[in-house]
């Protein structure tokens, strides 16, 4: 189900243009946090990210991601999948 709404919605096409367009929505020192549910969305973040520190559009990127605790997967059982990436505008 989720394959099928995802490429229905074209959720990596959106997500790709979103990627593309950020680092004009963001001012010198701005910051982006990104929170992923699946791990072709955290890839295309990722690499986003990886790209534009290489190539001088972010400053600084989250070596890792950020993820939930153990406390909160076992409250929240939908957390386990959930990655939090940020980067900092040049």
């Amino acid at each position: 189900m989720q394959a099928l709404r995802i490429e229905v919605n074209d959720e990596f096409g959106v997500l790709d243009a979103m990627l593309l367009k950020l680092p004009t929505c963001l001012k010198p020192g701005g910051r982006v946090a990104i929170l992923s549910f699946h791990s072709d969305e955290d890839r295309r973040v990722k690499k986003c990210f990886q790209t534009g520190e290489r190539n001088g559009t972010f400053s600084s990127v989250a070596a890792d991601p950020i993820r939930a605790s153990y406390d909160e997967q076992r409250s929240n059982p939908r957390s386990s999948s959930a990655k939090l990436r940020w980067a900092v505008r040049a």
